[in-house]
């Protein structure tokens, strides 16, 4: 396993999971065992397994870009 991503709270390291799921990833909260909405010291860390590591980072930065949003000319 690879750590991809640190957040510094448990809700929005869940959501990132969750997308990664979503798209295949067989995503992991690192830090699970701590249930805090407060922000943790040294993050929560996500990790996924090696060989989803590039498609993991790339799913993400598009993700972070906007390139993963909907264009509202295709919803037509």
């Amino acid at each position: 396993m690879k750590t991809i991503e640190r957040t510094h709270n448990q809700q929005e390291a869940k959501i990132i999971v969750g997308f990664l799921q979503s798209h295949g990833i067989d995503a992991e909260l690192l830090d699970g065992a701590i249930n805090s909405v407060l922000p943790m010291p040294g993050g929560v860390r996500i990790a996924v397994p090696d060989n989803q590591e590039a498609e993991a980072l790339t799913l993400l930065a598009n993700a972070q870009s906007g390139a993963a949003a909907i264009d509202e000319d295709d919803q037509a």
